[in-house]
Formats: structure tokens, C-alpha cells, sequence
């Protein structure tokens, strides 16, 4: 009888192990991938050694077509980054452990650049410049001036008085333009 009872409990660990590896004991590879916040245009594109995908805009999350294999590790960078947008990566290295990787975050932000001037013949003040909603009040005197809110790459900005100083007359030049990849300092502003 002993014998017969060692061969159902064989039987048995068998059926369980068997059952066990169909509930996913035997998985070999996870997915790799995350969150995707500010991507507000195309171009982003990552890798993970050979396996790279491209990141459409308005995307919110991501996954590498290629799974990576448990306990390997991972790197993921870089490739191509949007035009007029900067994005991060957070989490971007590690080693699988057997679960999906859904934590190698994606953080996008619209590249922003100053806006600003010289100024000639400003005896008096003061004298009040306008970019859209945004305002800048300059003193008697002041040789330069930068708008207080930057303006993101790629926008168009146009300046101009919004306010005379007393007595005097002013008139901006290069004030309309489309914000390029550098901070302006050329709006000049002529006071007579």
C-alpha cells in the first residue's frame, strides 16, 4: 500500500508544479515601459540597447515593442528629443525582477527663452512695454530691460508701448518675431 500512496503523492507534486507553471511560473521576458507627462509634439524617440520605439505626441504612457528578459538589466535613453520641447527620464536604469516595468518615466516641458532690449534717450519714466498679456515697466535712465515671463520657443511675440514716459516719445524695432532657440536682446527701444 506504501508504494501505491508514493506514487499519487508524485503524482500529485507533479499536477501541482504543472499547474503552478501555468499560472505564469514560466515567464522568461517583462515589459518595459511608463508615464508620459508634456508631450505636446512628435520626435521623441528612446532606446533600450537595439530596441528602440517612437513616442507620438499626446502620449501618456508607453511600452518597448520588445520584451527584456528577467533579471537582465536595462538602460533606457534618449534618442531624439521633439523640437522646442526638452524631456527627462526618471527611473531610466535597473534590472527586471520577474513583473512588468512600467516606472521608466517620461517628463516633457516646452523650452522657454527670455525676451528683452536695449533702450536709447529715456530721460523720463516710466515707460511701460507690452508682449501680449505681459507687461514691463522701465525707469528713467535704464539702458536695457527683460520681460518678467519667457516665452516658449517657437511662439510668436510682439512688442510694444503700452505706456509713454512724460513728455517723451518712444518706438520699439525688431519687436515681431517667432521666439528662436536663444533668448532675444536685440528689441530695441528709441526714445525722443
Amino acid at each position: 500500500m506504501q508504494t501505491f500512496s508514493g506514487y499519487i503523492r508524485a503524482f500529485l507534486s507533479l499536477a501541482v508544479l504543472a499547474g503552478l507553471a501555468a499560472c505564469g511560473g514560466g515567464h522568461s521576458t517583462v515589459e518595459l515601459g511608463g508615464k508620459v507627462t508634456g508631450l505636446t509634439r512628435d520626435g521623441l524617440a528612446l532606446a533600450n540597447g537595439n530596441s528602440t520605439i517612437t513616442i507620438p505626441a499626446n502620449a501618456t504612457s508607453y511600452k518597448f515593442p520588445d520584451e527584456i528578459d528577467n533579471f537582465a538589466d536595462y538602460n533606457v535613453t534618449i534618442l531624439s528629443q521633439p523640437v522646442g520641447i526638452t524631456c527627462n527620464l526618471v527611473n531610466a536604469k535597473g534590472s527586471a525582477t520577474g513583473i512588468p516595468i512600467t516606472w521608466v518615466n517620461v517628463s516633457c516641458s516646452q523650452n522657454t527663452y527670455t525676451l528683452g532690449g536695449t533702450i536709447t534717450g529715456l530721460t523720463a519714466g516710466p515707460l511701460v512695454l507690452v508682449n501680449g498679456s505681459d507687461t514691463v515697466s522701465i525707469s528713467a535712465n535704464s539702458t536695457s530691460y527683460v520681460f518678467p515671463t519667457a516665452v516658449a520657443q517657437g511662439a510668436v511675440y510682439g512688442v510694444a508701448v503700452l505706456t509713454q514716459p512724460p513728455g517723451l516719445t518712444c518706438s520699439v524695432a525688431n519687436g515681431t518675431a517667432v521666439m528662436g532657440q536663444g533668448n532675444v536682446t536685440n528689441v530695441q527701444v528709441n526714445c525722443q
